[in-house]
């Protein structure tokens, strides 16, 4: 596939600091990566003309027989055609010569690198270096993870007219075999809008695939069905039931799946998909995976190797005749639970949902998708939590401000803010997924709050200087001066250039200006009234800002729920607002934490969904837009967060969890760099529990900044979030008593 360089590419390679490094910048993600050379080295970028087995957006002769990669990562060597002929862990040695191509993995822009005499991999000082085998000068081929719509259709305003639509959802599926369960070949299915009449155009593209997934014409089916249907293929007729028509193997009916159509819909996607990532061990990436290895050691039997040169059609109808149980044990943690409305309108929805592949719960239209103030799990923090719930959807009142002879302390928090009422404020029902989002009228509690709208400006959002992260930290309250602090938080991403601006006694003029600038991050500190964000010189309400240009914000004060949902409508990207009143301890900690997520490449709703966990104060906080944005990558590309604790005989237990990211999403694979193999893990929740001695947890801790916290901690009140390089240089919190 040719990898010449196109006139809208959205990769750009840029030399600097006298040729010793170089960025690879990816406009439409905001994603950078830094690479260095030998010193005797410099770069030179040289756009080429070259085939590669993958399809790649810019492509460049370096000038340089050494590259180190920005961190470690696990490497495959090919051949021109894709043949694998080494996998080679992050850490470890490997040469292959010939002509040989690297294929970097897990980075947050795809990578090639390309060397006509052979290729070798080693570690240096902590970082992955890919050299020619003869001194040879490297090619670089690098491709954007971002996916578009590539089409808008129009459909008629109907159950019939939605069922047309999502019939086309699976023409974006880049392959019918089992490799699409990886993100990367899975295309963004096309937009829905309606009109009188269907225009569906360059006509019907949807593959062949066999499957025809029959629903009733019943709003909550199609709603629910999207997901499943773009990731088969599959061809959406109305029907008694639901069920599947399988070429050469009749109809399934998906009744035992599940007690409605939704969760049975989600169920099936749920089993084919995990099967599915078993089976594509025998492709492109044959490597050992934990899904598969536990199906294996189950009764299942699947021939692997014969069930992925099938069609899709015959791979499904052998995965009907798996139990559920064993796969849905194996399944990762789900990306994504979405709560939407049974309208028609809620059909814009189903593209963006459809390529997470969503669990989608539709709710009657006119009601809330609530729940009573209790969570799933066990636990003292659970406990915890459920009270602080209790409490805040019983606490509905508006506070006032303090009395003659009261304290400030008696009646409200230090922050003085003028409250609204907060009729309207609902727990969303839980869900067993990393991230929650909803779609519909009122304040949901536990939920991201999303629209149409702040999807489709999330596939349009191009930043005007991607080779530079502005973020900008305004304190308007002298007492939170501590959480300036962030500034040197954001300005520490590393290997990226970010401007860390500090902005005091910021005026109203000045503030609305901020906002209709080209800011990446705006990280606000002060109070927040229903008078609008609080000034030197007033408040200012944004209602009064024509449009907003800056991408994301933190509004860190009382109540700020309103003036966040109105920065959303009015042209921001993603943000954090606040749902009652916040104690200037509590909101310090808060931002603290939340930006110290952000500059480890977390994003917005991961770092909120995890202090959600952590601490009651975080159901106060909530993400209104596009909650997978972020500001910076992890160095793995898939935030890790650890929960220790010790054994009887000194070691410790160890969890790893894995949080979604904008790139490694359902069906994303990684390998992590400890351990005792060389198994890899599908993306999601908790990956693996590993017993290691202090010095081997040292080492983990050192390796890449993540969030700890301590199982005996967990427990506790208030904030519990560690960071590994902090306890890597300090072990003593591991074995303290409380």
């Amino acid at each position: 596939m040719s990898g010449e360089m196109g006139d809208t590419t959205p990769i750009d390679f840029v030399v600097e600091n006298g040729g010793r490094q170089l960025r690879v910048i990816d406009s439409t993600e905001s994603r950078q990566l830094t690479f260095t050379t030998e010193r005797r080295e410099r770069f030179s970028v040289r756009t080429v003309g070259y085939d590669w087995f993958a399809p790649v957006d810019h492509v460049a002769a370096l000038g340089v027989s050494s590259l180190r990669l920005p961190g470690t990562w696990d490497i495959l060597l090919r051949d021109p055609d894709g043949e694998l002929l080494a996998d080679v862990p992050a850490g470890t040695d490997a040469a292959s010569t010939g002509h040989v191509v690297a294929e970097i993995t897990t980075t947050s822009i795809k990578l090639y690198v390309a060397g006509s005499g052979g290729v070798r991999v080693s570690t240096v000082d902590g970082r992955s270096r890919i050299q020619s085998v003869d001194g040879s000068p490297l090619v670089v081929g690098a491709r954007s993870l971002h996916e578009r719509p590539a089409r808008m259709l129009t459909i008629p305003p109907t159950v019939e007219g939605l069922m047309q639509g999502v019939s086309e959802f699976g023409a974006a599926l880049k392959t019918t075999s089992p490799e699409r369960t990886f993100p990367t070949f899975r295309g963004y299915p096309p937009e829905l809008q309606f009109g009188a009449e269907p225009e569906i155009p360059q006509g019907r593209q949807r593959p062949e695939t066999g499957v025809c997934l029959g629903l009733p014409r019943k709003l909550e089916a199609v709603l629910a069905a999207a997901p499943l249907a773009y990731f088969l293929g599959a061809e959406v007729t109305p029907a008694d039931e639901t069920r599947l028509e399988l070429a050469g193997h009749g109809t399934v009916s998906l009744a035992p799946f599940g007690a409605t159509d939704a969760e049975s819909l989600h169920a099936l996607l749920v089993h084919a998909f995990v099967l599915e990532c078993a089976v594509r061990t025998e492709g492109l990436y044959p490597v050992e995976l934990a899904a598969r290895e536990r199906l294996e050691a189950t009764d299942i039997e699947l021939n692997y190797a014969e069930l992925y040169d099938e069609p899709l059609a015959d791979r499904l109808a052998a995965y009907l005749t798996v139990p559920t149980e064993p796969v849905a044990a194996v399944a990762p943690e789900w990306r994504l639970t979405a709560d939407i409305p049974e309208t028609i309108d809620s059909g814009r929805l189903l593209p963006h949902l459809a390529d997470e592949l969503a669990n989608i719960r539709p709710y009657p239209d006119g009601q809330q998708p609530a729940t009573e103030a209790t969570f799933e799990s066990e636990g003292a923090l659970t406990d915890e939590l459920n009270d602080a719930m209790e409490t805040f959807l019983r606490d509905t009142g508006p506070s006032r401000p303090a009395q003659n002879g009261e304290t400030v302390g008696e009646r409200r928090p230090s922050r003085s803010c003028q409250t609204a009422d907060r009729d309207d404020s609902f727990r969303v029902r839980p869900a067993k997924s990393i991230l929650q989002v909803y779609a519909g009228g009122g304040i949901p509690i536990g939920a991201n709050k999303v629209t149409a709208e702040s999807y489709r400006r999330q596939l349009t959002d191009t930043p005007e200087n991607p080779a530079t992260i502005r973020a900008i930290v305004i304190c308007n309250d002298p007492g939170m001066t501590a959480e300036t602090d962030v500034r040197d938080i954001y300005a520490s991403v590393p290997m990226l250039r970010v401007t860390g601006e500090l902005h005091t006694d910021t005026t109203v003029g000045e503030l609305r200006q901020l906002f209709r600038e080209d800011v990446d991050l705006l990280h606000y500190v002060g109070h927040v009234s229903e008078r609008g964000i609080e000034c030197s010189d007033g408040h200012l309400d944004v209602d009064d800002v024509e449009h907003v240009s800056t991408r994301l914000f933190i509004l860190n004060g009382c109540r700020s729920f309103g003036q966040a949902e109105q920065l959303i409508e009015t042209g921001a990207l993603g943000g954090v607002g606040t749902l009652r009143n916040v104690d200037n301890e509590t909101a310090t900690k808060m931002g603290k934490t939340i930006a110290r997520l952000l500059q480890n490449g977390w994003s917005l709703g991961s770092a909120v969904s995890l202090l959600q966990l952590d601490t009651a104060a975080g159901l106060d906080y909530v993400v209104l837009g596009d909650g997978t944005a972020e500001i910076a990558s992890a160095d793995s590309d898939s935030p890790f967060h650890y929960v220790v604790g010790t054994t009887f005989d000194g070691e410790y237990r160890l969890s790893v969890n894995t949080y979604p990211t904008q790139t490694d999403t359902v069906g994303a694979m990684l390998r992590p760099a400890f351990g005792q193999d060389d198994t890899h893990y599908l993306a999601g929740g908790e990956i693996v529990q590993l017993t290691v001695d202090e010095s081997e947890l040292r080492e983990i801790f050192e390796r890449q900044n993540s969030p700890v916290q301590l199982r005996r901690e967990q427990s506790g009140p208030g904030f519990s979030i560690r960071w590994s390089q902090d306890l890597a240089e300090d072990m003593s919190p591991l074995t303290d008593p409380l």
